[in-house]
């Protein structure tokens, strides 16, 4: 009886082999690698914050609307809650519409009736508060699973965001 010929298909590994993220097939991409990890955690802390009906976007959102008012005595303008959040504000506008909606969240006349001021409603409060336990079981579970790694993590990822050029924010035209 013939041996039986291998067939090109065996001959495949049975897990495929994935290309490093490494665009000039020298070094790996920073930027590549931190928003795989960042989606990874994101997931991991919006499958906690699901039980309220939040992802982590949100969640953060409403709690740094609320803190900020809380430390200043008044709510943030539109730039600064994107400051603080680090997002651009066109970012955080799309952001903020649907917790509008929500009613977690209220966007306000600014003083001198320019700048938009951005305060947690009395629902989005209490959502902020519903989650945090939950927040910090995601957190727990994160930490545990980096072990050692966790204090040299944070440091690295405070680096480098210290490191990281800023975008130059656009030329707004307050004449118009």
């Amino acid at each position: 009886m013939a041996e039986p010929v291998d067939s090109p298909a065996s001959a495949l590994p049975a897990e495929p082999v994935y290309p490093r993220p490494a665009p000039d097939g020298r070094e790996d991409c920073i930027c590549f690698l931190l928003r795989s990890a960042a989606r990874r955690a994101s997931e991991h802390y919006t499958r906690h914050l699901a039980k309220i009906g939040l992802g982590l976007p949100q969640h953060s959102l409403v709690g740094m609307a609320a803190a900020f008012e809380k430390q200043n005595g008044r709510p943030a303008s539109i730039t600064e809650l994107a400051k603080a959040l680090d997002l651009d504000r066109t970012t955080l506008s799309r952001n903020i519409a649907p917790l509008v909606a929500e009613g977690l969240l209220v966007v306000e006349a600014g003083s001198h009736g320019r700048a938009k001021a951005v305060r947690a409603t009395r629902e989005g409060r209490a959502a902020y508060r519903a989650g945090l336990a939950l927040w910090r079981q995601a957190q727990d579970e994160m930490i545990a699973g980096l072990k050692a790694d966790y204090p040299a993590l944070m440091a690295g990822l405070t680096a480098a965001i210290a490191g990281t050029p800023a975008a130059d924010p656009p030329a707004i035209d307050i004449d118009s």
